[in-house]
């Protein structure tokens, strides 16, 4: 099934959908280079449509960098993320699989990286953000059953506990990050501005 039929189904049919992904043949490596990386980059183009028409007081090139920071490292968490489920997985009477917390974690993120499409517009993207991560996270519910075969009286607890687990990594990672870039461009800038004065 090709990209944008899944992500069409994922968002309109989740259930039949994830019974689909669950019988399909899959790697780690195809996932994310078939799927991930490309979805992932509609929030970096939003961004960067964001840093086209406001600049903002860093300019373009610290939106440019950001954006690509927020993308590599997105990824790199939603790497360790499927480390986590699969590790999380028998604790709520789930089969621990890296292939399937692989399916189940990246086509469940689906409606954050479509949502990110419209980061360019202030005020508005903050709202379908909050609305494509609340989605994302009924569709983990809704995987988890199928994909990581976790009993229907546990998928509640194993979705807010992977959810939450994933909030504060991203945040974690992100803020670290974010202020070395800041005090990278920051410092270069401060270091042009003295070589200017000389």
């Amino acid at each position: 099934m090709n990209l944008v039929q899944r992500a069409i189904n994922i968002i309109t049919q989740p259930r039949p959908e994830w019974s689909r992904i669950d019988s399909e043949p899959a790697t780690i490596a195809g996932l994310f280079t078939g799927y991930a990386a490309i979805l992932a980059l509609l929030p970096l183009i939003g961004t960067l449509l964001m840093g086209l028409l406001f600049g903002g007081v860093f300019g373009f090139t610290f939106v440019l960098v950001t954006g690509l920071v927020v993308y590599v490292v997105g990824l790199a968490v939603l790497f360790v993320m499927i480390l986590i489920a699969k590790a999380l997985a028998p604790s709520f009477g789930g089969a621990p699989s890296d292939t399937a917390a692989a399916k189940l974690l990246i086509y469940a993120a689906t409606p954050v990286w479509l949502a990110g499409i419209l980061n360019f517009i202030p005020g508005i993207n903050i709202i379908v953000m909050l609305v494509g991560f609340a989605y994302a996270a009924y569709l983990l519910y809704l995987g988890s059953a199928i994909v990581m075969k976790i009993p229907a009286d546990k998928a509640v607890a194993f979705t807010v506990v992977v959810v939450l687990i994933w909030i504060v990594l991203s945040f974690v990672v992100t803020a670290i990050l974010g202020g070395i870039i800041v005090t990278a461009l920051l410092g270069g800038a401060a270091m042009s501005g003295g070589y200017m004065l000389r």
